[in-house]
Protein backbone atom coordinates (compact mmCIF):
# COMPACT_ATOMS: atom_id res chain seq x y z
CA UNK A 1 0.00 0.00 0.00
CA UNK A 2 2.87 2.36 0.81
CA UNK A 3 4.36 1.92 -2.69
CA UNK A 4 1.08 3.02 -4.30
CA UNK A 5 0.97 6.05 -2.04
CA UNK A 6 4.56 6.91 -3.01
CA UNK A 7 3.70 6.51 -6.72
CA UNK A 8 0.69 8.76 -6.34
CA UNK A 9 2.72 11.47 -4.62
CA UNK A 10 5.53 11.09 -7.17
CA UNK A 11 2.99 11.58 -9.96
CA UNK A 12 1.72 14.72 -8.28
CA UNK A 13 5.30 15.92 -7.83
CA UNK A 14 5.96 15.46 -11.54
CA UNK A 15 2.87 17.45 -12.37
CA UNK A 16 3.76 20.28 -10.00
CA UNK A 17 7.40 20.50 -11.19
CA UNK A 18 6.78 19.45 -14.78
CA UNK A 19 9.15 21.94 -16.41
CA UNK A 20 11.97 21.01 -14.04
CA UNK A 21 11.61 17.31 -14.79
CA UNK A 22 11.27 17.82 -18.56
CA UNK A 23 14.54 19.76 -18.67
CA UNK A 24 16.28 17.05 -16.64
CA UNK A 25 14.94 14.24 -18.86
CA UNK A 26 15.95 16.09 -22.04
CA UNK A 27 19.50 16.47 -20.73
CA UNK A 28 19.69 12.78 -19.85
CA UNK A 29 18.29 11.71 -23.23
CA UNK A 30 21.29 13.31 -24.93
CA UNK A 31 23.69 11.47 -22.60
CA UNK A 32 22.01 8.08 -23.12
CA UNK A 33 21.79 8.68 -26.87
CA UNK A 34 25.56 9.17 -27.04
CA UNK A 35 26.08 6.01 -25.01
CA UNK A 36 23.68 4.01 -27.19
CA UNK A 37 25.43 5.18 -30.35
CA UNK A 38 28.78 4.06 -28.97
CA UNK A 39 27.36 0.66 -27.96
CA UNK A 40 25.76 0.23 -31.40
CA UNK A 41 29.04 1.00 -33.16
CA UNK A 42 30.99 -1.44 -31.00
CA UNK A 43 28.32 -4.11 -31.50
CA UNK A 44 28.57 -3.97 -35.30
CA UNK A 45 32.35 -3.66 -35.35
CA UNK A 46 32.56 -6.77 -33.17
CA UNK A 47 30.31 -8.69 -35.59
CA UNK A 48 32.46 -7.61 -38.53
CA UNK A 49 35.65 -8.66 -36.75
CA UNK A 50 34.13 -12.00 -35.76
CA UNK A 51 32.99 -12.67 -39.32
CA UNK A 52 36.29 -11.68 -40.90
CA UNK A 53 38.39 -13.57 -38.37
CA UNK A 54 36.65 -16.77 -39.49
CA UNK A 55 37.49 -16.06 -43.13
CA UNK A 56 40.78 -17.56 -44.31
CA UNK A 57 41.60 -15.55 -47.38
CA UNK A 58 44.61 -14.35 -49.33
CA UNK A 59 44.95 -12.09 -52.36
CA UNK A 60 47.82 -12.33 -54.84
CA UNK A 61 48.07 -9.13 -56.89
CA UNK A 62 49.60 -9.65 -60.34
CA UNK A 63 51.88 -7.30 -62.26
CA UNK A 64 50.41 -5.53 -65.27
CA UNK A 65 52.96 -7.19 -67.54
CA UNK A 66 52.54 -10.66 -66.04
CA UNK A 67 52.64 -13.39 -68.71
CA UNK A 68 49.80 -15.87 -69.01
CA UNK A 69 52.26 -18.77 -68.72
CA UNK A 70 53.57 -17.42 -65.41
CA UNK A 71 50.04 -16.96 -64.08
CA UNK A 72 49.06 -20.47 -65.18
CA UNK A 73 52.15 -21.95 -63.48
CA UNK A 74 51.38 -20.05 -60.29
CA UNK A 75 47.79 -21.28 -60.28
CA UNK A 76 48.98 -24.86 -60.77
CA UNK A 77 51.32 -24.57 -57.78
CA UNK A 78 48.66 -22.98 -55.58
CA UNK A 79 46.02 -25.56 -56.45
CA UNK A 80 48.43 -28.33 -55.49
CA UNK A 81 48.75 -27.01 -51.93
CA UNK A 82 46.48 -28.72 -49.42
CA UNK A 83 46.07 -25.51 -47.42
CA UNK A 84 44.34 -23.79 -50.37
CA UNK A 85 40.78 -24.87 -51.15
CA UNK A 86 40.01 -22.51 -54.04
CA UNK A 87 41.90 -20.34 -56.53
CA UNK A 88 40.04 -17.76 -58.61
CA UNK A 89 41.61 -15.50 -61.20
CA UNK A 90 40.14 -11.98 -61.27
CA UNK A 91 41.16 -9.96 -64.31
CA UNK A 92 41.48 -6.17 -64.18
CA UNK A 93 38.26 -5.81 -66.19
CA UNK A 94 36.39 -8.16 -63.87
CA UNK A 95 37.73 -6.30 -60.84
CA UNK A 96 36.24 -3.08 -62.21
CA UNK A 97 32.90 -4.80 -62.80
CA UNK A 98 32.80 -6.25 -59.28
CA UNK A 99 33.61 -2.87 -57.76
CA UNK A 100 30.78 -1.26 -59.74
CA UNK A 101 28.32 -3.97 -58.65
CA UNK A 102 29.23 -3.73 -54.97
CA UNK A 103 29.08 0.07 -54.79
CA UNK A 104 26.18 0.64 -57.24
CA UNK A 105 28.46 2.95 -59.24
CA UNK A 106 27.32 4.08 -62.66
CA UNK A 107 29.36 3.34 -65.77
CA UNK A 108 30.14 7.04 -66.23
CA UNK A 109 31.54 7.35 -62.71
CA UNK A 110 33.48 4.10 -63.06
CA UNK A 111 35.09 5.29 -66.28
CA UNK A 112 36.61 8.23 -64.45
CA UNK A 113 38.65 5.94 -62.18
CA UNK A 114 42.22 5.12 -63.32
CA UNK A 115 42.64 1.70 -64.89
CA UNK A 116 45.58 0.82 -62.65
CA UNK A 117 43.27 1.08 -59.64
CA UNK A 118 42.01 -2.41 -60.49
CA UNK A 119 44.96 -4.81 -60.81
CA UNK A 120 44.42 -8.41 -61.80
CA UNK A 121 44.65 -10.85 -58.90
CA UNK A 122 44.34 -14.41 -57.71
CA UNK A 123 41.83 -14.78 -54.88
CA UNK A 124 42.70 -17.71 -52.61
CA UNK A 125 40.36 -19.38 -50.13
CA UNK A 126 42.30 -21.22 -47.44
CA UNK A 127 41.20 -24.37 -45.68
CA UNK A 128 39.90 -24.08 -42.13
CA UNK A 129 42.42 -24.20 -39.33
CA UNK A 130 45.52 -23.15 -41.28
CA UNK A 131 47.97 -21.60 -38.76
CA UNK A 132 49.05 -18.00 -39.25
CA UNK A 133 52.70 -19.06 -39.46
CA UNK A 134 51.91 -21.40 -42.36
CA UNK A 135 49.97 -18.65 -44.14
CA UNK A 136 52.95 -16.33 -43.89
CA UNK A 137 55.25 -19.03 -45.31
CA UNK A 138 52.93 -19.58 -48.26
CA UNK A 139 52.76 -15.81 -48.86
CA UNK A 140 56.55 -15.52 -48.81
CA UNK A 141 56.88 -18.39 -51.27
CA UNK A 142 54.26 -16.94 -53.64
CA UNK A 143 55.91 -13.53 -53.51
CA UNK A 144 59.00 -14.98 -55.25
CA UNK A 145 57.07 -16.02 -58.37
CA UNK A 146 57.44 -14.02 -61.56
CA UNK A 147 54.47 -11.81 -62.25
CA UNK A 148 53.51 -11.36 -58.58
CA UNK A 149 53.32 -7.74 -57.47
CA UNK A 150 52.15 -8.19 -53.86
CA UNK A 151 50.61 -10.79 -51.56
CA UNK A 152 48.00 -9.65 -49.04
CA UNK A 153 47.22 -11.96 -46.11
CA UNK A 154 45.14 -9.39 -44.17
CA UNK A 155 46.88 -10.38 -40.90
CA UNK A 156 47.98 -6.83 -40.11
CA UNK A 157 44.51 -5.53 -40.95
CA UNK A 158 42.90 -7.98 -38.53
CA UNK A 159 45.33 -6.86 -35.84
CA UNK A 160 44.45 -3.21 -36.45
CA UNK A 161 40.75 -4.05 -36.41
CA UNK A 162 41.06 -5.83 -33.07
CA UNK A 163 42.94 -2.83 -31.69
CA UNK A 164 40.18 -0.56 -32.96
CA UNK A 165 37.51 -2.69 -31.29
CA UNK A 166 39.44 -2.75 -28.00
CA UNK A 167 39.74 1.03 -28.18
CA UNK A 168 36.02 1.28 -28.93
CA UNK A 169 35.14 -0.88 -25.93
CA UNK A 170 37.39 1.20 -23.70
CA UNK A 171 35.78 4.36 -25.05
CA UNK A 172 32.29 2.95 -24.46
CA UNK A 173 33.26 2.03 -20.89
CA UNK A 174 34.62 5.53 -20.27
CA UNK A 175 31.48 7.03 -21.79
CA UNK A 176 29.37 4.81 -19.53
CA UNK A 177 31.16 6.20 -16.48
CA UNK A 178 30.63 9.74 -17.73
CA UNK A 179 26.92 9.02 -18.25
CA UNK A 180 26.69 7.65 -14.70
CA UNK A 181 28.24 10.86 -13.38
CA UNK A 182 25.88 12.90 -15.55
CA UNK A 183 22.82 10.98 -14.29
CA UNK A 184 23.90 11.37 -10.68
CA UNK A 185 24.50 15.11 -11.12
CA UNK A 186 21.33 15.90 -13.11
CA UNK A 187 18.98 13.82 -10.99
CA UNK A 188 20.64 14.93 -7.77
CA UNK A 189 20.22 18.60 -8.63
CA UNK A 190 16.67 18.06 -9.88
CA UNK A 191 15.61 16.30 -6.70
CA UNK A 192 17.30 18.97 -4.60
CA UNK A 193 15.24 21.66 -6.35
CA UNK A 194 12.09 19.57 -5.98
CA UNK A 195 12.76 19.26 -2.24
CA UNK A 196 13.19 23.02 -1.98
CA UNK A 197 9.89 23.59 -3.81
CA UNK A 198 8.07 21.20 -1.47
CA UNK A 199 9.74 22.14 1.79
CA UNK A 200 6.47 23.30 3.38
CA UNK A 201 4.69 20.08 2.38
CA UNK A 202 7.50 18.04 3.93
CA UNK A 203 7.25 19.98 7.18
CA UNK A 204 3.50 19.34 7.36
CA UNK A 205 4.02 15.61 6.74
CA UNK A 206 6.60 15.43 9.54
CA UNK A 207 4.29 17.26 11.93
CA UNK A 208 1.61 14.69 11.13
CA UNK A 209 4.00 11.87 12.10
CA UNK A 210 5.23 10.76 8.66
CA UNK A 211 8.29 8.50 8.73
CA UNK A 212 11.54 9.27 6.92
CA UNK A 213 10.94 6.54 4.34
CA UNK A 214 7.42 7.87 3.70
CA UNK A 215 8.82 11.32 2.91
CA UNK A 216 11.77 10.09 0.87
CA UNK A 217 9.89 7.48 -1.17
CA UNK A 218 8.29 9.79 -3.81
CA UNK A 219 11.56 11.63 -4.46
CA UNK A 220 13.45 8.37 -5.04
CA UNK A 221 10.72 7.22 -7.42
CA UNK A 222 10.90 10.53 -9.29
CA UNK A 223 14.62 9.99 -9.84
CA UNK A 224 14.02 6.45 -11.07
CA UNK A 225 11.24 7.58 -13.42
CA UNK A 226 13.45 10.33 -14.82
CA UNK A 227 16.29 7.92 -15.59
CA UNK A 228 14.02 5.21 -17.03
CA UNK A 229 12.11 7.70 -19.18
CA UNK A 230 15.30 9.29 -20.50
CA UNK A 231 17.02 5.98 -21.29
CA UNK A 232 13.88 4.56 -22.95
CA UNK A 233 13.42 7.67 -25.09
CA UNK A 234 17.09 7.56 -26.07
CA UNK A 235 16.83 3.91 -27.16
CA UNK A 236 13.67 4.68 -29.15
CA UNK A 237 15.30 7.66 -30.87
CA UNK A 238 18.36 5.57 -31.66
CA UNK A 239 16.18 2.83 -33.14
CA UNK A 240 14.26 5.35 -35.27
CA UNK A 241 17.55 6.82 -36.56
CA UNK A 242 18.89 3.31 -37.24
CA UNK A 243 15.72 2.32 -39.13
CA UNK A 244 15.78 5.54 -41.17
CA UNK A 245 19.43 5.17 -42.21
CA UNK A 246 19.50 1.39 -42.48
CA UNK A 247 18.05 1.21 -45.99
CA UNK A 248 20.47 3.81 -47.36
CA UNK A 249 23.72 2.31 -46.11
CA UNK A 250 22.94 -1.38 -45.68
CA UNK A 251 23.70 -2.47 -49.25
CA UNK A 252 27.04 -0.65 -49.38
CA UNK A 253 28.17 -1.81 -45.93
CA UNK A 254 27.14 -5.40 -46.64
CA UNK A 255 29.04 -5.35 -49.94
CA UNK A 256 32.16 -3.97 -48.28
CA UNK A 257 32.11 -6.02 -45.08
CA UNK A 258 30.00 -9.08 -45.88
CA UNK A 259 28.08 -8.53 -42.64
CA UNK A 260 24.61 -7.08 -42.15
CA UNK A 261 24.27 -4.33 -39.59
CA UNK A 262 22.07 -5.03 -36.56
CA UNK A 263 20.54 -2.98 -33.80
CA UNK A 264 21.48 -3.41 -30.16
CA UNK A 265 20.70 -6.74 -28.54
CA UNK A 266 17.40 -6.55 -26.59
CA UNK A 267 19.25 -7.63 -23.45
CA UNK A 268 21.66 -4.70 -23.92
CA UNK A 269 18.74 -2.29 -24.24
CA UNK A 270 16.99 -3.70 -21.18
CA UNK A 271 20.25 -3.75 -19.25
CA UNK A 272 20.86 -0.09 -20.09
CA UNK A 273 17.38 0.89 -18.90
CA UNK A 274 17.71 -1.18 -15.72
CA UNK A 275 21.12 0.32 -14.99
CA UNK A 276 19.66 3.79 -15.56
CA UNK A 277 16.91 3.07 -13.02
CA UNK A 278 19.46 1.90 -10.46
CA UNK A 279 21.70 4.95 -10.96
CA UNK A 280 18.64 7.21 -10.82
CA UNK A 281 17.67 5.75 -7.46
CA UNK A 282 21.21 6.19 -6.17
CA UNK A 283 21.31 9.82 -7.36
CA UNK A 284 18.01 10.57 -5.65
CA UNK A 285 19.05 8.88 -2.41
CA UNK A 286 22.37 10.72 -2.28
CA UNK A 287 20.67 14.05 -2.93
CA UNK A 288 18.06 13.41 -0.25
CA UNK A 289 20.67 12.36 2.26
CA UNK A 290 22.48 15.64 1.80
CA UNK A 291 19.66 18.12 1.33
CA UNK A 292 16.60 16.62 3.01
CA UNK A 293 16.90 16.86 6.77
CA UNK A 294 14.05 14.77 8.14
Amino acid sequence: MEIWSALSRAKRGFRDDLRLHVVAIASLVVAFLCLGTALLSVENLTRIASRWSQTQHMTVYLRDQAKEADVAQLRLVLESLGEISKVEHISAVRARELFAEQTNMSSADLAQLPTDAFPASLELDLADGVPSARIEKIAARVQRFAGVEEVETYRSFFGQLRSLIDAGRSGALLLSLLVVVCVLAVIGNTIRLAVANRRREIEVLKLCGATDSFVRGPFVLEGVIQAVTASTLAMLLLFVAYAALHGHVESTLTALTGVRTVFLNPLTVLGTIAAAAFVGAIGSALSLRRYLQV
